[in-house]
């Protein structure tokens, strides 16, 4: 009788002093954030982190509209400062993680030719995110300006609310080819297609920066979580699924 009140003081003692914190995580990081918070709560079973992904620009407006989350993690430095600027941070923006861009397609011929390609007979459709709130969007409306392919392509455009959508359009036949995150196409996650990296110089690096915000003033737990994704080990899961080091 008394093991049993001493294990049920632990377990009440274990839940009461757990932290729960809820955060935002831009839809190119969902792979490698999922398992970053695996590997972070093996040795904090007691603790609990609900993980929201999506578009950048949508998240900030959820939030700018009372959505609590702790932490955000955009796929972008814009976002971020633009909560400091707000005053709804308790930390600086600070880049956890370099953007890559990729360019998409079922058809192998199609990666051969390049970027290129995407001005094409071949090539009816091409799906970017959306630019006005997503990073990665905006990114590849920056390539196709740059490459000097806007102007043939612009009537092929097809647009994902996020890159995971522009992803499934290409997937699901919708697109041929695509301009999206490399971080959702590298082997780790067995991409359905093949893919070639797009030249750096034809984009603004996608310095992916977060925040904690004025939810998480007393979650220590943030924190924590936050120096873990800066962490070696959390840098090494990050450039596993096409990170490139936060800089």
């Amino acid at each position: 009788m008394k093991f049993k009140i001493i294990l049920l003081f632990i377990l009440c003692s274990a839940t009461l002093f757990a932290d729960r914190i809820n955060i935002f995580a831009a839809a190119s990081t969902k792979n490698a954030m999922e398992e970053l918070i695996n590997e972070f709560l093996k040795e904090r079973p007691a603790d609990k982190i609900t993980f929201h992904t999506g578009s950048s620009g949508k998240a900030y407006m959820q939030f700018h509209n009372g959505m609590p989350y702790d932490i955000f993690f955009s796929a972008d430095s814009k976002y971020p400062e633009q909560i400091v600027a707000d005053g709804d941070a308790i930390t600086p923006s600070k880049a956890y993680a370099i953007g890559v861009l990729a360019y998409y397609a079922l058809d192998q011929n199609l990666i051969d030719a390049g970027i290129k390609a995407a001005a094409a007979k071949k090539v009816k459709k091409i799906s970017i995110a959306n630019p006005k709130i997503a990073p990665y969007g905006a990114a590849a409306m920056e390539v196709l300006k740059n490459a000097s392919l806007l102007e043939s392509v612009q009537d092929k455009i097809v647009v994902g609310e996020n890159i995971s959508q522009a992803i499934h359009f290409v997937d699901s036949g919708a697109a041929d080819a695509g301009i999206v995150a490399f971080s959702l196409l590298k082997e780790t996650n067995a991409p359905k297609g093949v893919y070639t990296l797009i030249d750096p110089s034809l984009y603004t690096p996608l310095s992916q920066s977060f925040v904690i915000t004025k939810h998480a003033k007393n979650k220590p737990l943030a924190q924590e979580f936050a120096d873990f994704v800066l962490s070696n080990k959390g840098q090494t899961i990050l450039e596993k699924y096409g990170f490139r080091r936060a800089e």
